[in-house]
């Protein structure tokens, strides 16, 4: 099962956990949970659509590091993330991050660590990425081709402070120490595989290259902001967004006319709002034309890093 999934309180997603143990004991942001331990707390995981576990909320929290864990109460079969120091790992290192996004079922983003940044008389992880999303709050941060998590988003800072498009993250360490018997770092173990996504017009006898990026958060329309702009007047109301959940690609079309996903076994008709699996060699149909869907998508969670150690339940538990 998934690891990654959003936070539902009272029947409203408000933010991001993920799981840590086989039993279910998962970390957020301490804002996410706040006051409200009383209300109805559920999990669902972002890459199984339709499932939601009950969640208990009372564990260990630090509202200063803004870190808490919660138990997901029902549930089998999770694959825990890995938790490591971020002083193991080089200024610059690749990172990426997941989590529910307000706007979206789910988001997940690119960037690379910074280094450390002091504020509120602790000390933050900080990272440069663009993508961080209102409700990702509690989105785990992990160290590209390791699987290791070094941090949770705390804060992005935006335009009204400077670094914008930073990131704070509360460290690992401060998770571990909610529950020391429990929860333990790793040193992280680089496999180096990169992943690479190919977007080409398909001319029926030939293929243009549009785009070779390791960013997987592409998204395709008319307006200027779109990374991929579609400059067919025919296009203007097709639009729609690439982006990982998980070891999976998936697209999001926005657009009010329907586009159309052609593989060898599947031709599927999208409409606006839906979300359909892409994988290798795929081909997303437009009113100007085809493109051509080529990847290797990066190795988020490495089979070779093993789980978040369980050192076995304390006495009287967490």
């Amino acid at each position: 099962m998934d690891a990654i999934g959003r936070l539902v309180r009272d029947g409203v997603a408000v933010g991001t956990a993920f799981v840590l143990t086989a039993d279910g004991t998962a970390a957020t942001a301490a804002h996410v949970i706040g006051s409200r331990r009383d209300a109805r707390w559920t999990f669902e995981p972002l890459a199984a659509p339709g499932l939601s576990f009950p969640v208990d909320p009372a564990l260990p929290v630090d509202t200063d590091a803004d870190v808490a864990l919660v138990r997901v109460t029902e549930g089998e079969g999770w694959q825990p993330l890995t938790l490591a120091s971020h002083t193991n790992v080089a200024p610059g290192a690749p990172v990426h991050l997941r989590g529910f996004a307000a706007s979206l079922d789910f988001d997940s983003g690119v960037g690379h660590l910074v280094g450390e940044v002091g504020e509120r008389n602790r000390v933050w992880v900080k990272v440069s990425c663009r993508h961080a999303q209102p409700g990702m709050s509690g989105a785990p941060v992990l160290v590209t081709g390791t699987g290791c998590v070094i941090g949770l988003v705390s804060a992005r800072l935006n335009a009204e402070r400077w670094n914008r498009d930073s990131v704070l993250l509360a460290r690992a360490a401060d998770i571990v120490s909610l529950a020391p018997e429990r929860l333990s770092l790793a040193e992280p173990t680089r496999r180096d595989v990169g992943g690479t996504l190919r977007l080409s017009w398909d001319r029926t006898t030939a293929t243009e290259l549009i785009l070779e990026t390791d960013d997987f958060n592409v998204s395709f329309g008319r307006n200027a902001t779109n990374l991929i702009q579609l400059a067919d007047n025919r296009d203007s109301r097709f639009h729609g967004r690439l982006g990982l959940a998980g070891p999976a690609l998936i697209y999001h079309h926005l657009g009010t006319y329907p586009a159309f996903l052609v593989s060898a076994t599947r031709q599927l008709k999208i409409g606006k709002g839906d979300f359909c699996t892409v994988r290798d060699n795929d081909r997303l149909r437009f009113a100007s034309g085809v493109v051509l869907v080529e990847f290797s998508a990066p190795d988020l969670f490495d089979p070779n890093v093993g789980p978040t150690a369980d050192k076995g339940d304390a006495e009287g538990g967490i």
